[in-house]
């Protein structure tokens, strides 16, 4: 048996909930009582999952002096997260191909068991999880005294990993500091969405140890023409009703331009609420953005997926969620999209208004 763990939050995660005792004192506990650690978050990592992935790594290797690998199941998808990993040299296995024999703790970091962009080892358990998303979902496949600390009022789960090493007085490396200040700038952007005083601490603690030209690079990749060219389909097909905005991108390479798409309409004049959809594969995603100041993007999510077997999770203004479909036969995609169409209408009080296309007036 390994020593018990004081839990940050009771079951399910649904909001917030006040940590038991030290975090990072526990954490380091239960850590120094393993040999090896296998850390995962979702199926293809954001800039917060790989930053708290990789600082996860190096907290584990600097205060119990236990190796770590971080595996993961999909791909590297968005240019900025792909820019990431080469300037900060970030390690990634393949879960799939991974002998799982000398690992004795594994971590899930931005992510929580039951999420269905999340892939757990099957007869594995899950003795760490660090987020800051809500999960309506009951936790599974947790081992006995399971660190958790999830916190949904904070905008980025780097932050947490970063509050980590301030506790225990360790400094990280340029490079683990340029990953989770990265991760801390995405999901808050640039700390103006979602932000509380975990993640302001966090983020002035790193930025002395920040390698500054090469986070300048990781924020100008370059892009490819075939991106300019789905952004441009993207464009064509938004509807526009009352300030919500629809935007479907048919079938698509990654659920990354989805919610890359989302982030760029939310900064539309007049918008207040988007909600952007694609098939990759037989899977499809959604991803919300809101601006609204009385309806969080959890719920937004929740109500668009109502009678859909799918999964979904976010806070404050960021949600996202997944529907996997039978197949890619276009009539079941179609009729996936005006479900939740009607969905989001009636949530929003805009059912029965009239669709407006950008490009219908010009200034």
């Amino acid at each position: 048996m390994f020593p018990a763990v004081s839990s940050a939050v009771s079951h399910p995660v649904t909001k917030s909930a006040p940590v038991v005792g030290d975090p990072a004192r526990s954490l380091q506990r239960l850590l120094r009582g393993r040999r090896r650690l296998l850390v995962l978050t979702h199926n293809n990592p954001d800039p917060d999952s790989l930053g708290g992935a990789v600082g996860l790594q190096a907290f584990a290797h600097a205060v119990a002096q236990i190796p770590a690998t971080f595996a993961i199941t999909g791909r590297i998808l968005r240019a900025e997260n792909q820019e990431m990993v080469r300037q900060l040299g970030i390690a990634m296995a393949t879960l799939q191909e991974l002998d799982l024999t000398p690992f004795d703790c594994v971590a899930l970091v931005d992510t929580q068991p039951g999420f269905g962009h999340t892939v757990v080892p099957a007869g594995r358990q899950v003795d760490i999880v660090i987020d800051h998303h809500v999960c309506a979902q009951p936790r599974v496949q947790l081992a006995d005294g399971a660190f958790l600390d999830v916190r949904c009022d904070v905008g980025a789960t780097s932050s947490l990993v970063a509050s980590y090493f301030q506790t225990c007085g360790v400094t990280p490396s340029r490079e683990v500091a340029t990953a989770l200040a990265y991760g801390i700038k995405t999901d808050t952007a640039d700390l103006s969405r979602n932000v509380s005083d975990v993640d302001l601490r966090a983020y002035d603690f790193l930025f002395g140890h920040v390698d500054r030209q090469k986070l300048a690079a990781i924020t100008r990749p370059r892009l490819s023409a075939a991106y300019f060219k789905t952004l441009k389909q993207a464009l064509n097909k938004v509807r526009l009703y009352h300030g919500v905005t629809l935007c479907s991108l048919g079938r698509t390479g990654s659920a990354e331009m989805v919610a890359e798409v989302a982030d760029l309409l939310l900064r539309m004049e007049g918008v207040r609420a988007v909600f952007c959809g694609g098939l990759v594969g037989t899977t499809y995603y959604v991803s919300v953005r809101t601006e609204l100041q009385n309806r969080d993007a959890w719920g937004l999510i929740r109500d668009a997926m109502t009678g859909e077997a799918g999964t979904f999770g976010g806070h404050g203004s960021v949600a996202g969620g997944s529907v996997q479909l039978a197949s890619d036969d276009p009539r079941a995609l179609r009729r996936l999209e005006r479900r939740l169409e009607r969905n989001i209408l009636r949530s929003m009080g805009v059912d029965g208004a009239n669709a407006g296309a950008l490009g219908e007036r010009d200034d």
